[in-house]
């Protein structure tokens, strides 16, 4: 099984939603903060895998990103 995730503006949602079910599968709501922390949890797994790097290294990277600090 394969997942797709898709941006729509939040007048569409419902739109999609029903289109989806139609369709017959499932979907699911992801908010704004959730895919902030999914990203988050991405980068530190990478992060795991790569050399040690600076403090301000890490909070430079995650600004460039989008993240609130």
């Amino acid at each position: 099984m394969k997942t797709i995730i898709v941006n729509v503006p939040d007048k569409d949602e419902t739109l999609f939603s029903s289109l989806v079910k139609k369709l017959g599968f499932k979907s699911r709501t992801v908010k704004e903060k959730e895919q902030e922390e999914i990203a988050l949890a991405k980068w530190i797994t990478d992060g795991m895998k790569s050399e040690d790097v600076s403090e301000a290294t890490v909070f430079s990277t995650m600004r460039k990103h989008g993240v609130k600090i």
